[in-house]
């Protein structure tokens, strides 16, 4: 009877001696965290996989208009960003000019042309990233929508929505 008791206390005591040692070792300060840990708290969630991070499906952009008038010289460049999460994209452009202009879109960073096409004079365009080859979507970041007039001033607009799913951009 002793043999056991005596088994029992130091086993308690092994276990007591444990989570003590583990809670201790569980210190939230400043000084035991790693700048890395500390790095990668501060970055935002972007793996839907995460439980507790709320996901969206089908989501427009809307917070990221894109569309501006195309005017004021033969070769005009226009700006827009696709915002990370939102890489599919549609595009409507329109040639108020009786001449045609090659339209052309970039990626800045990768300098990949999405597309070049001729617009004829008084025409427009509908550009939809799916119907181009690029099921997965487009590469966030910033693009350019080059207009060259081919020595003929361009005369135009466009405007364009991004979605997180083909079915947010197909309409």
């Amino acid at each position: 009877m002793k043999k056991r008791n005596a088994f029992v206390a130091t086993l308690f005591l092994a276990l007591a001696t444990t989570g003590v040692t583990a809670f201790a070792s569980l210190s939230t300060t400043q000084e035991n965290v790693s700048p890395e840990s500390r790095v990668k708290e501060s970055l935002p969630i972007n793996n839907p996989f995460v439980e507790d991070q709320l996901i969206s499906p089908l989501v427009i952009d809307t917070s990221n208009p894109i569309g501006d008038k195309v005017s004021e010289g033969a070769t005009v460049q226009k700006y827009f960003t696709v915002n990370t999460g939102f890489g599919h994209i549609k595009l409507f452009m329109k040639n108020y000019s009786s001449k045609p202009v090659t339209v052309s879109l970039t990626h800045n960073y990768t300098k990949r042309i999405y597309f070049s096409r001729v617009m004829e004079g008084n025409s427009f365009l509908t550009w939809k990233d799916f119907e181009e080859g690029y099921e997965q979507g487009m590469i966030g970041g910033d693009y350019t929508l080059q207009w060259s007039g081919g020595g003929y001033n361009v005369n135009g607009e466009f405007y364009g929505k991004t979605g997180s799913a083909i079915s947010d951009v197909r309409d």
